[in-house]
Formats: structure tokens, C-alpha cells, sequence
């Protein structure tokens, strides 16, 4: 999970080149800008496992509904007994 997903997540947001959230009543810095890189923090690296795995467990397929049984395209129809002779042209 990337910084920016986190913040999604957590309501957070950059500030002073800082990555930040409230959690549980506290700003918590989650992630530092280095240069161009984000340098996660112990607190943030502990979030982001956290919500690793409850976007994992929320994204896991969910039981689909049965589907009725498909119905057949079109019904079998009767052979028919067809005599030649009553095509045939007459003189």
C-alpha cells in the first residue's frame, strides 16, 4: 500500500512535506519526504500493515449468487414422415 492510499483511508493528509493522520484522537506522522521518496515512520510502517491487511480481507471475492439453470435455445421438434410423391410434378 502506497502513502497516498493510506491517507485515502485514514482521512490524512501532506503537510510540510509530512504525511499525516489523526488516529485514535492523535496527528500521527505516518511517512516523511526525502528528497522525492517517502521514508515511512515506525508508526506509519505499524498503519500500513494494518491496513494492508484489511484492504486485502475486504477485497476478498465475495460468494456469488447461483444462477438459474440456462433454458434450452429451442424446443426438439417431430420428425415428420414426407412422401416424395406429393412433391412431385404433376403433368
Amino acid at each position: 500500500m502506497d502513502i497516498n492510499t493510506l491517507l485515502a483511508r485514514l482521512g490524512g493528509e501532506i503537510l510540510a512535506n509530512k504525511a499525516r493522520a489523526t488516529v485514535d484522537g492523535r496527528n500521527t506522522v505516518l511517512a516523511i519526504l526525502d528528497d522525492q521518496t517517502w521514508v515511512w515512520t515506525d508508526e506509519g510502517h505499524a498503519l500500513r500493515a494494518e491496513h494492508s491487511n484489511l484492504a486485502a480481507s475486504e477485497a476478498a471475492p465475495q460468494e456469488l449468487p447461483k444462477k438459474a439453470p440456462r433454458k434450452r435455445a429451442a424446443q426438439p421438434v417431430e420428425s415428420l414422415d414426407i412422401d416424395p410423391a406429393d412433391f412431385a410434378e404433376s403433368e
